[in-house]
């Protein structure tokens, strides 16, 4: 076997391989994405227990985590189907995460009023806030610079 054939050879098993990694991890994707979706079924039936508010904002927890997960699932799709890897999906992740942490701080915020962690709080909630302003103008740098060839 000449050695063109060889790296040939082996470069398309490394392909075959690194798509059966991307593959399985889409496939671990969704299984926890239907775990998340019955999670927040199982939250929204203890409404009475919990109380509405505090179901509320852990169905909207799970919600924002399974969008988390669908970005990503979109990033492989992207990145088996045009073999490479975009910014975007991991700026709209990063966003998404700090959202869902802005609103478990501002559930912190008011469970502490008047105690010691309550500066903290709010010094957590001014950095989580100028992160989502640089994540939001890093999205919007990157839309203007990359070319929009395919709808998504």
């Amino acid at each position: 076997m000449k050695r063109g054939e060889e790296t040939s050879r082996s470069t398309a098993v490394l392909g075959l391989s690194e798509k059966v990694v991307y593959y399985a991890a889409a496939v671990f994707l969704l299984v926890t994405v239907v775990m998340l979706f019955v999670s927040a079924g199982a939250s929204m039936l203890q409404v009475l227990e919990l109380g509405p508010l505090e179901s509320a904002l852990e169905v909207l927890d799970k919600v924002l985590l399974i969008f988390i997960f669908a970005e990503l699932l979109r990033t492989i799709i992207t990145v088996v189907e045009e073999r490479e890897i975009r910014v975007e999906p991991f700026l709209i992740v990063g966003l998404i995460a700090v959202v869902r942490r802005i609103l478990a701080v501002t559930v912190s915020i008011e469970q502490s009023l008047g105690t010691p962690d309550f500066n903290s709080l709010l010094i957590e909630l001014g950095v989580l806030t100028a992160l989502v302003l640089a994540l939001t103008g890093a999205l919007y740098l990157t839309s203007r610079t990359t070319p929009q060839d395919s709808p998504r």
